[in-house]
């Protein structure tokens, strides 16, 4: 019988991150949902379909999702077993958020939010699954991705029953941070995935649902910033579903 190996440096660093989450979420005080969240500026309604953009938008989300899940089967990139379970997590999450988020879009209240949250926190655990594996470990990126499959959709029922959102705001803007740091702090080695790209399209669309009544506004009524949320994020896994065509790098697949 063989003796697990002990962990490694970078293993180690990855278990220090996720008890620095616990313990920053043990710390922070409640965060309510705020009251005027479900304000968005365009509310416009077309063929019968309330605030119809933001509900249709949410198509390319359904699209890259669909894409990238048939790229994973396709296999024209050889890939470990982790990566390729994360990335199918990570596009089924974007696929089922399509449909989660023009549910909500149709009738946005806290109670639709739910059906909006719970398919991201499958999508950000496919994300730090995949980013663990290629940058640190197999078992790493296995033990964060079933993680993460279980605290996130654990965050969005915790602020279902307490209204606090201070465990998912940690996954969502913590895990990012560490997403970060692990990037710039690892070689990018044989890694084949855009997952600098995959950030900057998460970065503008963070920006652009902030600033919804801005460009609705600097656009004179055209369209709002949270279509640009929906097209930008969708177009952050688009990058990775593109990575899957074909060998840009040699994937490291162990024998």
């Amino acid at each position: 019988m063989t003796s697990r190996s002990p962990l490694t440096r970078k293993e180690w660093y990855v278990v220090l991150a996720l008890l620095a989450g616990a313990g920053l979420w043990q710390l922070m005080p409640v965060v309510p949902q705020p009251a005027a969240y479900h304000g968005f500026a365009d509310d416009r309604s077309f063929l019968g379909i309330p605030n119809a953009a933001d509900v249709l938008s949410n198509l390319a989300f359904v699209v890259v999702g669909a894409l990238g899940l048939f790229r994973v089967q396709q296999g024209h990139r050889p890939l470990t077993p982790v990566v390729r379970f994360s990335l199918n997590v990570f596009f089924l999450g974007l696929f089922l958020t399509g449909f989660g988020s023009a549910y909500y879009h149709w009738n946005p209240t806290d109670e639709t939010l739910v059906a909006d949250r719970l398919p991201m926190t499958v999508l950000f655990a496919g994300i730090f699954g995949a980013i663990t594996a290629e940058r640190v470990s197999l078992r790493a990126g296995w033990a964060v991705l079933l993680l993460m499959l279980v605290v996130g959709p654990a965050s969005v029922l915790h602020w279902q029953a307490t209204g606090d959102l201070a465990l998912y705001a940690v996954i969502q803007f913590g895990g990012m941070a560490a997403l970060l740091l692990l990037l710039s702090l690892t070689k990018r080695g044989h890694d084949p995935f855009p997952w600098w790209t995959l950030i900057a399209w998460y970065a503008v669309a963070k920006v652009a649902e902030a600033g919804d009544i801005l460009v609705w506004n600097a656009t004179r009524e055209l369209f709002a910033g949270h279509v640009l949320k929906h097209l930008a994020a969708a177009a952050g896994g688009l990058a990775i579903a593109n990575a899957l065509r074909g060998n840009l790098h040699a994937a490291r697949v162990p024998a």
